[in-house]
């Protein structure tokens, strides 16, 4: 609740918070993102909606299957996770004089409640929650101007603020694990506008 009672503080109104969570556990099973919504909403977040992140084939492969074909207990296995979107104070951002990077065929599509793409592995980026720049690229795109500052405060790997940088966004990363603020600091460095 503290980050983000920090976030409402310093986005702009109209600005945009995106979430990308997973649900927890299956004894019991934690629908976090509804504890997350909640949450948001009595910071005074408006919400926006809720993307659906479906990984399909390049989910983990879990054998968590609870009783093998058998209703005695069967479990979900989860190969999507939740893109949680909020606002500060109003829907609308005033765009007047602002330059969007968006195409006309990535609004359309991006504008649906499902995106399907591929996850990436948690050894090709040195994180064990990571997720593909693709994530925040269309995020950025679809919720920002070029200019504007993307705020992380879950930086890890940095993935956020290399989409950022790549789009003509100014960033700002940070996360209290001090090795993944390593990481990102390399990552980026990598990274050219």
């Amino acid at each position: 609740q503290r980050v983000w009672r920090e976030v409402h503080r310093v986005l702009v109104p109209g600005g945009r918070a995106c979430i990308n969570v997973a649900n927890l556990g299956r004894k019991p099973y934690i629908p976090l993102h509804s504890h997350i919504i909640t949450g948001m909403q009595e910071i005074g977040f408006l919400m926006r909606g809720e993307i659906i992140w479906n990984k399909a084939g390049s989910a983990s492969p879990s054998t968590a299957w609870g009783s093998w074909r058998s209703a005695s207990n069967p479990v979900l296995r989860d190969i999507h996770e939740y893109i949680l979107v909020f606002s500060k104070e109003s829907f609308a951002r005033p765009g007047q004089g602002r330059q969007s990077s968006l195409s006309r065929d990535d609004f359309l599509e991006w504008t649906k409640s499902v995106w399907t793409f591929p996850a990436v592995s948690a050894r090709s980026v040195g994180h064990p929650a990571p997720f593909p720049e693709e994530l925040p690229r269309r995020l950025i795109e679809l919720y920002s101007y070029r200019g504007d500052v993307v705020l992380d405060p879950f930086c890890g790997s940095g993935t956020t603020c290399m989409a950022a940088k790549r789009l003509g966004r100014h960033y700002i990363g940070y996360d209290v694990d001090k090795d993944y603020t390593a990481l990102a600091r390399r990552r980026l460095a990598q990274v050219h506008a």
